[in-house]
């Protein structure tokens, strides 16, 4: 019963974080709206990777693969480093509920 109780939180804190990343999305599509032509492709690609991101994320959210803690580690080290500090915190707690039910 503990064990169910943990893989709903970490499926709810998974796809939390995958639509989650619609903030950080629609802040660089504003930002790609409003700047200048010479460095509008930097936005665009950051767009593409959250899109992605979120894409990947919410369409895996219920496999095997995330009962396992270091792959939602490099998922979080992985959102840090190209998507969002915004997205980092849920898949912490995501993370937290997966070492909590390998106990």
């Amino acid at each position: 019963m503990e064990i169910q109780k943990y893989n709903k939180r970490r499926l709810f804190w998974l796809r939390f974080s995958g639509w989650f990343c619609l903030l950080p999305a629609s802040v660089y599509l504003a930002m790609l709206q409003n700047s200048s032509a010479p460095y509008s492709y930097i936005f665009l690609a950051e767009l593409v990777i959250i899109v992605i991101f979120a894409v990947y994320l919410l369409s895996t959210a219920k496999s095997s693969h995330w009962t396992k803690a270091g792959n939602i580690m490099k998922l979080m080290i992985f959102a840090i480093i190209f998507v969002s500090l915004v997205i980092f915190i849920p898949l912490c707690f995501a993370y937290y509920n997966c070492r909590k039910q390998s106990m």
